[in-house]
């Protein structure tokens, strides 16, 4: 029995070690093709490491490109949506998970609405009221469309319904105003779940292409993930470089996450 349970726990170790070798695959990919030329990724021979391993396409990205202007506006936006994100998600949850009003639970399922609504449907009225606005090619504009977001104020609310409510109810007793209790006893026991909103956020941002690419003009504007999509030009696309782009806009990614989780 215990040799059976020993070869069931083998088993599943492998398995897992099969899903995180799929997973991890496509990075290692990128992160080896980012160290070959051109010349052999574009080959009938397949070769899987460099020979040699180089540096160019790290110092043609970061020599010949606005990459380091790229990270910054990425990192600026991101953060910016991150910031003003939690701002707008946690009263808005706290007002739905602790406060009983008229039509709560309706409006509550209105706002879940927003996350069944695909993006894709919204990007020409945004464009037109964003251009009427004179936010057009701004790095506002990247941003403001994804405060607020739905899954956020979902996730909050939930944390915040488990709460009890006796810790209120003392500190009304105490005198303290519902503003008060939010801020000095619910935002900080919710802490987790706002780490939770903060990591989607951010990455979520970070990782948005189609909305910048409409409505971002200059290249100096460029987000990272737009400004990487410009090394696929008209007459060629250069793998390799796209490849070493596309590991340096990694990166900033897994320090955060690594930072919140």
């Amino acid at each position: 029995m215990k040799a059976q349970s020993t070869s069931k726990k083998i088993l599943f170790r492998i398995i897992e070690l099969l899903f995180i070798f799929a997973w991890m695959l496509p990075l290692i990919w990128m992160a080896i093709t980012s160290l070959k030329l051109e010349h052999e990724v574009i080959t009938k021979t397949f070769t899987f490491l460099p020979k040699p391993p180089t540096l160019e396409n790290y110092t043609k990205a970061f020599t010949s490109t606005y990459i380091l202007r790229w990270l910054y506006n990425s990192v600026i936006v991101s953060t910016l949506a991150m910031v003003f994100t939690l701002v707008l998600d946690a009263p808005i949850a706290y007002a739905f998970a602790k406060i009983d009003f008229k039509g709560r639970n309706v409006l509550f399922w209105a706002v879940m609405g927003g996350m069944m609504v695909p993006f894709q449907v919204l990007i020409v009225p945004l464009y037109l009221q964003f251009n009427t606005y004179g936010l057009v090619n701004s790095l506002a504009a990247v941003y403001l469309p994804r405060l607020a977001l739905p899954i956020g104020i979902f996730i909050l609310k939930q944390f915040y319904e488990g709460i009890p409510g006796e810790l209120e109810e003392a500190a009304f007793i105490d005198g303290a105003h519902r503003f008060r209790i939010f801020l000095r006893i619910i935002l900080p026991l919710g802490q987790s779940a706002m780490a939770t909103v903060i990591i989607l956020s951010f990455i979520n941002t970070w990782n948005d292409f189609l909305w910048p690419l409409i409505v971002v003009n200059d290249t100096i504007k460029y987000p990272i993930t737009v400004g990487i999509a410009n090394f696929q030009g008209t007459h060629g696309t250069q793998y390799s470089l796209i490849m070493a782009g596309a590991l340096v806009a990694s990166v900033p990614q897994i320090i955060f996450y690594i930072f919140f989780r």
